[in-house]
């Protein structure tokens, strides 16, 4: 935790009460109270480069010999130094024989090179973002203790104050300077475009012509003051030869606005600076070494605004609407896309898009006409081959007294990494390595769209591991993870010369098998069985695994991939019930739990009845010590005959049967009301209801929701709407619309099992979403699995880049939950922090809560 400001020592507060104007001032300054307060060796600034895979040492006190001169380190061999100073905003060795060397690690030998034996780096944020470290070193070893790492991560903030107050002084003073310069100036100058409508004069010129200081020029041109010879001599030509050479000089007659004639030396320049792409006339008269040395101060000044703009990460280039040739671009377009001055001025918007020359032309004559248009995420192509992903809009604009488009992109290379690492993680389990049901769902889909046209058959088989439940409680977590990994790596090389897709089903301990006619049905069971065979070894014990299994094929028991899974569970379930290997579904096979027709008669008798109740479980603020946000309501049915109903059994089968619309509108209802009677109790503490894709694509959808508002009298904030990607992603365009609409009267919007569905980055920007809530699968892998974690950070990341709050589900153990608070997610939900009770237990808990504040 950062020190007080009462607690820093005094050099530190007199620093922090400064004002920087110049950063070659400023920084021997703080480094010599670094040094000094920190009893180090040496104290450097280092700088990184924008993909912060290197970094620069800019400064350093006692002042850096030779050696050091344009230091620079790559430090992309050492993730956890970044991912340090990110969460802790500290960097700290305390003995370098701790750094474990790696080949061609520059960072290892920079220490070694110059006897750094102890670090303690602290980050330089500059608005809001990671810019470079404050370094202190020390040739002995060091603990670096708490008050010290404070002390440095104050002088660090000042560093970084002392960057952005230095970089406002310099644009100021350099755009001041470039007024004086061309208004002091002895030598006429005039800018006007390359049809001759003057748009600047300088005093000297005004003086030259006869003008008042402060006369308009409005509606002049050049050729006003010109006689009629040289104006024509102008345009046949002296304009010409400018083109071909840039710059003309020579002899013209002029005229005053008074009408006194006099004949001049006179510089004519025709920019068309690749670099620039600006295109406009100068004229001077006067002193042609004094206009030279005028031109070198404009360009200089010119420089200085293109790297100020460089620096906010955007580019932006003029086309021609009719052609889309390139007429302008700042610095930052050849940084972005490699372009040199000399191709920027042979290509066009047509050839650097990835999209077809018609769509190009197509929204740049939207833009045109509509004024401004966002082209949302565009990949643009790099001059050295490749594609650069970008987010682009256009705005309609004028070059030169000419229709222009201005386009402005944004590289969005960073955050599409982060989407993609997602979307790959989303097809495969990070526990087995195998498929996870989405590339299952998707290769089903596939293979039986072929099996309808070929009358070939599709086989889908569900293993379950008998007695599992006991594994778990007797073995626990962390070897029962390590079972499900050997499962995984046994069925992969047993179906290894098969034609087979084996995946984990929902991130459970069911695991599908799918294949076609060119597998034995028979085999493939027997196969799978086999596998499980040999004694299960884990922390040195042997465990029996046996499994049951049930099957179906297409299309003789469904035509599509839902009832396909639907009825090997069904068999799979007989097998269960009578005790079988393996069970291939049978129609006339009859249950309670198979005949969904009778289990949908007694789910339609149950709905407003006592049989259907709500649980509650609260969801916890990690910034607020664990205190309530909200609570999630989850509905069960208790079955007069059968007993619980699992929601995964019942659920389902409301959607099918449009059920779900019924118990949607109960479910809500009741939430709501049970919202608006805990206010005395819990104030007014938001519920989370979920909603399926029936309801939320219903026509009455809306008014459901605010007649459940209304009656419990409960405000619109207070309730938070939780929906599935899958769900979203059904009809994206109505999707949007109707959260939209909902967001607008005042609801919260969750995103819910995000990570296991599209998660792109592409919608996700679109969606009115308030919340985004990580899938318990990530969750599990807590501390085994590097991918589940990473996954969890692109997510978190992806969500606070975005402005959405993150609550991870399924947290059962503290070890996840610390992890998780390390990473700064927003909330926390599951049995470690709190299990779904009733409502009456809900409000004694928030009754004693009270009571013991």
């Amino acid at each position: 935790m950062n020190a007080a400001r009462s607690d820093l020592p005094e050099p530190i507060k007199t620093l922090a009460e400064q004002r920087f104007v110049r950063l070659d001032d400023a920084l021997p300054e703080i480094m010599e109270v670094a040094a000094h307060v920190l009893d180090v060796s040496r104290v450097s600034v280092w700088l990184f480069s924008r993909d912060r895979r290197r970094i620069n040492r800019v400064h350093a006190w006692p002042p850096a010999d030779q050696r050091e001169f344009g230091l620079t380190l790559d430090i992309s061999l050492r993730p956890e130094y970044l991912q340090a100073l990110g969460q802790e905003s500290i960097f700290r060795l305390s003995d370098a024989a701790e750094i474990a060397p790696r080949s061609d690690d520059a960072f290892a030998r920079y220490l070694q090179t110059f006897g750094i034996v102890s670090l303690l780096d602290s980050a330089v944020f500059t608005e809001g973002s990671l810019a470079g470290v404050l370094c202190h070193e020390d040739s002995r070893p060091r603990s670096w203790s708490q008050p010290e790492r404070d002390h440095a991560i104050a002088l660090a903030k000042i560093v970084g104050r002392a960057i952005v107050e230095t970089r406002a002084c310099q644009s100021a003073v350099v755009g001041e300077r470039f007024r004086r310069i061309v208004e002091a100036s002895v030598d006429a100058v005039a800018i006007a475009t390359p049809r001759g409508a003057i748009e600047y004069l300088n005093p000297a010129a005004r003086e030259l012509l006869g003008l008042a200081p402060d006369e308009p020029i409005y509606g002049l041109c050049l050729k006003d003051f010109m006689a009629k010879p040289s104006r024509e001599h102008v345009r046949d030509v002296i304009l010409p030869a400018a083109r071909d050479k840039g710059s003309w000089t020579g002899a013209l007659q002029l005229y005053t606005r008074q009408g006194e004639r006099f004949e001049p030396t006179v510089t004519l320049d025709l920019h068309q600076d690749p670099d620039e792409g600006a295109e406009y006339v100068t004229c001077t008269v006067g002193d042609l070494a004094r206009r030279l040395e005028l031109q070198r101060q404009v360009d200089e000044v010119r420089n200085h605004y293109e790297t100020a703009l460089a620096q906010t990460g955007d580019c932006m280039f003029l086309v021609d609407p009719a052609t889309t040739r390139i007429l302008y671009t700042d610095a930052s377009f050849q940084e972005l896309l490699g372009y040199t001055a000399a191709k920027q001025e042979l290509i066009t918007l047509h050839e650097l898009s990835e999209e077809s020359a018609g769509d190009v032309q197509a929204r740049v004559e939207r833009a045109r006409n509509e004024g401004h248009l966002l082209c949302g995420e565009r990949r643009l192509r790099h001059a050295r081959g490749g594609w650069v992903d970008v987010e682009m809009s256009m705005l309609r604009a004028q070059w030169q007294d000419l229709p222009a488009i201005s386009v402005r992109v944004r590289n969005i290379a960073e955050l599409m990494q982060r989407r993609k690492e997602i979307e790959r993680l989303a097809y495969f389990d990070p526990l087995t390595g195998l498929a996870n049901s989405n590339l299952l769902r998707e290769r089903a889909d596939v293979m039986l769209g072929k099996s309808l046209g070929r009358r070939e058959r599709v086989h889908f088989m569900l293993l379950q591991i008998v007695r599992w439940e006991r594994v778990f409680d007797i073995q626990g977590y962390r070897i029962a993870e390590s079972l499900i990994q050997q499962i995984g790596a046994r069925l992969q090389q047993a179906f290894s010369r098969h034609e087979v897709t084996l995946a984990r089903v929902l991130g459970g301990v069911e695991l599908g098998l799918l294949f076609d006619d060119s597998e034995s049905p028979e085999q493939i069971v027997e196969i799978a069985h086999a596998a499980f065979d040999p004694v299960f070894h884990a922390d040195g014990e042997k465990i029996h695994l046996r499994v049951r299994s049930g099957s179906a094929q297409a299309p003789h028991d469904a035509v599509n991939f839902k009832d396909l899974t639907k009825r090997a569970g069904l068999a799979l379930r007989n097998a269960n019930l009578r005790g079988m290997t393996h069970c291939q579904y049978d129609p006339t096979q009859s249950s309670r739990i198979q005949d969904e027709r009778l289990l949908e008669d007694d789910l339609r008798g149950a709905i407003g009845s006592t049989q259907i109740s709500l649980r509650y479980q609260p969801v916890r603020s990690i910034a607020r010590q664990g205190a309530w946000s909200a609570v999630e309501a989850l509905v069960r049915w208790h079955h007069p005959q059968l007993g619980e109903v699992a929601p995964t059994d019942f659920i389902p089968l409301a959607e099918e049967s449009e059920l779900i619309l019924a118990l949607d509108r109960y479910v809500l209802g009741e939430a709501c009301a049970a919202a608006a009677g805990w206010h005395d109790v819990l104030g007014p503490l938001r519920v989370s209801v979920n909603i399926s894709a029936v309801t939320l694509m219903h026509a009455d959808v809306l008014t459901m929701i605010q007649q459940a508002i209304e009656t419990s009298g409960i405000l619109p904030s207070q309730l938070c709407l939780e929906v599935t990607e899958t769900t979203v992603i059904r009809d994206l365009g109505h999707a949007v619309s109707v959260l939209q609409r909902l967001h607008e009267l005042g609801v919260y919007i969750a995103l819910d099992d995000f990570g296991t569905g599209f998660s792109s980055l592409a919608y996700l920007k679109d969606l009115p979403v308030d919340v985004l809530k990580i899938d318990r699968d990530f969750i599990r892998g807590i501390g085994l699995d590097t991918r589940d974690e990473r996954t969890i950070t692109a997510i978190i990341q992806l969500g606070h880049d975005l402005d959405i709050k993150v609550v991870a589900e399924g947290v059962e153990k503290s070890d996840q939950y610390r992890w998780l608070a390390l990473q700064n997610v927003d909330f926390v939900q599951g049995f470690h922090v709190g299990s779904p009770v009733t409502l009456q237990a809900l409000r004694r808990q928030g009754g004693d809560r009270a009571t013991r504040g």
